[in-house]
């Protein structure tokens, strides 16, 4: 299993593809999808509004912006539980 917080805002077409792309690996690598709108949390916006979407990983790590597929099999590897 992969933990993943994935923070995001409605309306964002970057967003809606992260969505996709974990969607389509949900299965495959067991993944555990916590969804946080920045929108809800005034520190969350201001921390994230110009990186979202954002993939945060158990270690710390995170990915953002215009994610990457190599990117994301490489984190969810390390990440596996």
């Amino acid at each position: 299993m992969v933990n993943i917080t994935f923070y995001f805002k409605d309306g964002c077409w970057l967003c809606d593809h992260a969505q996709e792309m974990l969607n389509g690996l949900k299965v495959k690598h067991n993944l555990s999808i916590n969804k946080v709108a920045i929108d809800s949390d005034d520190d969350l916006y201001e921390m994230y509004r110009f990186d979202i979407p954002v993939f945060e990983f158990k270690d710390g790590s995170s990915l953002h912006g215009r994610i990457k597929r190599k990117e994301l099999y490489r984190k969810l590897e390390e990440n596996k539980e």
